[in-house]
């Protein structure tokens, strides 16, 4: 990580949920973080930690509103990418997928949540097909989503991912902005930018006010992770001045990977404090 600046203003963190997928309920999840003191989540949807079948729609609005009568929220859910693929050459795939996101528009408005984080599709990195290709596909699947997000008052945050149709921030920049909807922004991941060798910092200053959301955590250039803190060399500084410089107003979640995910994201948060981010706002972090 590289040298603090302590002057910048301090942005407060949520907490995506990814490294409890395996082992705690949503719903427990998001209580027992709360009680850390963190108020903002990003729930991953993955059974049995969040499915889409798993209670009905005044069940979800319900524990919505019982979140918020504790002062907790959902705003956003996140999909794993590894099944489904809005891009994918198969049209039976490509309509599964928009299927798949369609009840999960509806959770997140159920639940409250203002945006679901969409990964752009999955190519492979052998022999990938054409910029023209993914982006036909892509825009063929958010014509079937968009108007469903527009309904629900959810906004779809298309993430930069290094398998995905667009990749980085040039090309994800120039999708999003091309594409034209209100309901459609990023979702920007900066060990992801760090991994491919894109500048986090150059990045959000590039997408700018399309930047909704911004995941952190620690990885290198040689191995594509979502570590905590400290264990990579992510340069938390140059984020949090660019954050600054967009002026950004969004939520920025601690996507930490962990099969002890509580400690992790606690000594992430510890870390990230030295570099402009606020401390847990009571107890754990």
């Amino acid at each position: 990580m590289t040298t603090p600046d302590t002057k910048q203003r301090a942005r407060p963190l949520g907490v995506n949920t990814y490294g409890y997928i395996w082992s705690t309920p949503a719903a427990d999840c998001v209580r027992w973080l709360g009680a850390l003191g963190y108020r903002e989540f990003e729930l991953v949807l993955n059974p049995p930690h969040l499915a889409l079948d798993e209670f009905a729609s005044g069940e979800r609005r319900r524990l919505a509103a019982s979140f918020a009568a504790e002062g907790l929220v959902v705003r956003s859910l996140n999909v794993p990418s590894l099944d489904h693929n809005l891009a994918s050459p198969m049209r039976r795939m490509r309509e599964y997928s928009v299927n798949l996101f369609i009840d999960a528009i509806d959770l997140a408005a159920d639940l409250g949540a203002t945006h679901l984080v969409v990964v752009p599709g999955r190519m492979s990195p052998l022999f990938p097909p054409s910029h023209e290709q993914r982006e036909t596909w892509m825009r063929e699947s958010l014509d079937a989503l968009l108007p469903r997000a527009e309904r629900q008052g959810v906004t779809l945050a298309l993430e930069n991912v290094p398998f995905a149709s667009f990749p980085d921030a040039t090309t994800l920049g120039a999708f999003v902005r091309g594409y034209g909807s209100r309901s459609l922004a990023v979702c920007y991941d900066v060990a992801n930018a760090h991994f491919i060798g894109e500048s986090p910092g150059a990045g959000l200053r590039a997408l700018r006010e399309l930047v909704h959301l911004v995941h952190l955590s620690d990885t290198t250039r040689s191995a594509w992770r979502h570590d905590e803190a400290g264990l990579g060399d992510m340069p938390f500084a140059q984020v949090h001045t660019a954050l600054d410089d967009i002026n950004f107003e969004g939520t920025c979640m601690l996507e930490i990977i962990s099969s002890e995910p509580e400690g992790a994201i606690q000594r992430s948060h510890r870390a990230l404090t030295a570099f402009g981010f606020a401390p847990v706002a009571r107890g754990g972090a």
